[in-house]
């Protein structure tokens, strides 16, 4: 009989198995739970913040599909550190947490005992699953909140949950009613809308970052932008050229009637059941109204540090000054070098529910959650400045500034940067070096500057050569010297192929007679040390800014490319397109 119930309490080891999978998703490390042992027919997890939602959601699921018993403790984050980093230290934390857990449970027993009463005013009781078990936790205010009903009522953790209106009603919302279903577009008798819905529809299949649709003088051309090289794709006649474009001002919401001023809009359509967002600008012409169109990612499986900075020694760098608990760190590069990219995916390590992060975009581009993200809104009054100023009093522990282009922006975020908040933003310049003279010219006082910047980097993008097609071929010392001075011995070739002349020739189906396929980010770190401070206060100029830099080992944009050719991940051809060769 002491065998059969022995065999009863405890947990069949498929169940084990499938609560361990269950863990070891994205959403439980998300949330950052970790299991701590089984013990009869109890799951013990840990978890840096237990009153956190995910936490509590995991807990009720877990319960729900199992019929077993969670208990949470807490844990900190050095512990949830070394568990995901060690994976031989789990049974050590497991123990320990364990040995913890025991002792507080002999101690509440003997507690008990002695007063009974008291005991039964401070734990908490949870009822579960139509049993009548009963588990004590450690009182404390936040879990008795968490505990109460109407919070389960609230948080829908009770199957008969509080409603507030006592018939349902139908409120849709409002992004959703924006959405133009791909159907609309592709089902549609009339040719003018089947052609806007198919420039959208090439432009995700194509990964196109944008389309331009420009009127000429005897047609339409429509052109994408793939991996940072525009391509023409459609060539419209040019009495459907004014069709086309009306159709595209209807769909963002723009005044068609206005075609002597510049407009801005957006576009949300569903194209092959994924909602895409698109940025959209027209730009009258001689020839007529140009509309440029700006794919907005928003996949956040992409914003990885450790995918996009390849440098080993720059990626330190960057997480050593992103994870800084005060001051202001600045991207800059040209229009869709990835500055956003780099910024929100510092932002996805540092988003934890204990972190306050805002946000003031213009467009937000992606959707992070947790994160509170603000529109600008210039018809309204609401720009970067009055937006800054006005999170300024929300409490917040990082901001993200997504453009710093006027003194009053610039001023705001640094004088929040000196009172021990952290942002992010992003600067239009060339280099590194020039960031900093930037902000002088700006108005910035050179001590403002010198005393909130941690650091600046600046990032280029560059095609990554077809691993295909491609090519190699020795280095010559006379023609190749760019690459002799770097110690380079074989170079990359791209098989680029002119479809204009070769229509029948078979592509590549990788790069599709490109040459290239994906890119690759080109990255210069530089940390605002004491002696580069110490320039900046002198108001001194950019090249001796870059001097000092170099000569404390930042590595410019122009090495960094080099050493992705010597690696043979792109040609010396492109790292030449976006760089400034030395004199």
């Amino acid at each position: 009989i002491m065998s059969s119930e022995v065999k009863a309490n405890k947990i069949e080891e498929a169940t084990k198995q499938k609560i361990r999978q269950y863990l070891s998703s994205d959403q439980s490390i998300n949330a950052g739970v970790v299991l701590i042992s089984f013990s009869n027919n109890v799951i013990k997890l840990g978890a840096m913040n237990p009153i956190y939602q995910k936490v509590i959601d995991i807990r009720y699921d877990l319960e729900n599909k199992f019929s077993l018993e969670v208990e949470v403790n807490q844990i900190s984050t050095s512990e949830w550190e070394k568990w995901s980093s060690d994976i031989s230290s789990k049974q050590e934390i497991s123990n320990e947490l364990n040995n913890t857990d025991n002792q507080t449970y002999q101690n509440r027993s003997k507690f008990n005992d002695s007063t009974q009463e008291k005991s039964q005013s401070t734990n908490i009781k949870i009822k579960k699953d139509n049993k009548n078990e009963e588990k004590s936790l450690n009182s404390s205010l936040l879990q008795e909140m968490l505990n109460n009903e109407f919070s389960k009522e609230l948080s829908g953790n009770k199957d008969d949950k509080f409603d507030f209106f006592d018939e349902e009603t139908d409120l849709e919302d409002e992004e959703e009613i924006d959405i133009i279903e791909d159907s609309e577009l592709q089902d549609n008798e009339d040719p003018v809308i089947k052609a806007a819905g198919s420039i959208l529809s090439t432009c995700s299949r194509l990964k196109a970052s944008d389309i331009h649709a420009e009127p000429l003088e005897d047609r339409m051309r429509i052109r994408y932008r793939i991996d940072g090289v525009l391509k023409e794709v459609y060539s419209l006649p040019k009495v459907k050229a004014k069709a086309i474009t009306s159709r595209l001002k209807v769909m963002s919401k723009l005044d068609i009637a206005e075609k002597r001023l510049p407009q801005d809009g957006r576009i949300r359509c569903r194209i092959n059941e994924v909602v895409s967002d698109f940025r959209v600008s027209t730009l009258p012409g001689k020839w007529g109204e140009k509309i440029v169109l700006r794919a907005l990612q928003s996949d956040s499986s992409m914003l990885d540090l450790d995918k996009l900075i390849s440098s080993k020694d720059e990626l330190s760098m960057v997480r050593d000054m992103g994870s800084s608990p005060y001051g202001i760190f600045i991207v800059v590069g040209p229009t869709g070098s990835g500055k956003s990219t780099t910024l929100y995916s510092i932002l996805n390590e540092r988003n934890t529910p204990d972190v306050n992060i805002s946000t003031v975009e213009d467009p937000v581009e992606y959707t992070l959650d947790g994160i509170h993200q603000v529109q600008v809104i210039r018809e309204k009054g609401l720009d970067f400045s009055r937006a800054l100023r006005s999170l300024m009093r929300q409490d917040p522990d990082i901001i993200l500034v997504g453009e710093t282009r006027d003194k009053e922006t610039a001023q705001t975020a640094m004088e929040a940067a000196l009172t021990g908040h952290m942002v992010f933003t992003t600067l239009h310049a060339n280099d590194t070096a020039t960031a900093i003279t930037r902000l002088n010219e700006m108005g910035i006082p050179p001590y403002l500057v010198g005393s909130s910047v941690v650091g600046v980097m600046a990032q280029r993008l560059i095609r990554r050569i077809c691993p295909k097609c491609s090519t190699s071929r020795s280095v010559d010392s006379e023609k190749d010297k760019l690459a002799h001075q770097h110690g380079i011995q074989v170079l990359k070739k791209a098989t680029v192929i002119d479809l204009s002349n070769n229509s029948s020739k078979e592509l590549c189906p990788i790069c599709n007679g490109t040459g290239y396929k994906g890119r690759l980010g080109l990255y210069e770190v530089m940390k605002v040390n004491d002696p580069i401070r110490e320039l900046i206060m002198k108001s001194s100029t950019a090249d001796i800014i870059r001097e000092c830099a170099s000569s404390n080992g930042v590595k410019s944009l122009l090495n960094y490319g080099m050493d992705l050719v010597k690696e043979g991940l792109t040609t010396i051809e492109e790292v030449e397109r976006v760089c400034l060769l030395n004199d």
